[in-house]
C-alpha cells in the first residue's frame, strides 16, 4: 500500500518494497524524499537518500522535485507520442462526426 500526503513522507508495506526495492531506491534518489516502510501499518524502516546527494539537491530551485518518481511510463517515448497523435486524430474525427450531424439536424427542411 503507499500513501503520500502533504508534508508527509511516502509510506509502503514492506511486502510491496520487497517487490519494487530498485524503483523505490531510484525514486528516494531523485526526489531526494525518503520512503517509509511499514509492516501492519506501523512504521519499522526507513529509505532516505545519501546525505551528501540530498545536500546537493536543492528544491527550491526545482518546482517538480517532489513530484519526480511518481510517474511510471510502460513503453518508449516514441510510443507514447504515435498513441497520442491517434487519440488526437480519433478525438477530431469525432468531432467533425457531430457537428456534421448537428449540422443535419438544424438545417431547414424544404419542402
Amino acid at each position: 500500500m503507499y500513501t503520500f500526503g502533504e508534508h508527509m513522507s511516502k509510506t509502503v508495506s514492506i511486502v510491496a518494497a520487497r517487490r519494487e526495492l530498485g524503483r523505490l531506491a531510484d525514486e528516494v534518489r531523485r526526489t531526494g524524499q525518503p520512503v517509509i516502510l511499514t509492516r501492519r501499518g506501523h512504521a519499522i524502516a526507513r529509505i532516505a537518500p545519501e546525505p551528501a546527494i540530498a545536500a546537493g539537491r536543492s528544491s527550491a530551485n526545482d518546482p517538480f522535485a517532489e513530484l519526480r518518481g511518481t510517474v511510471r511510463l510502460n513503453g518508449t517515448l516514441d510510443e507514447l507520442q504515435h498513441a497520442i497523435r491517434d487519440l488526437r486524430s480519433e478525438f477530431g474525427a469525432s468531432l467533425d462526426r457531430r457537428a456534421a450531424a448537428l449540422r443535419r439536424r438544424t438545417m431547414p427542411r424544404r419542402a
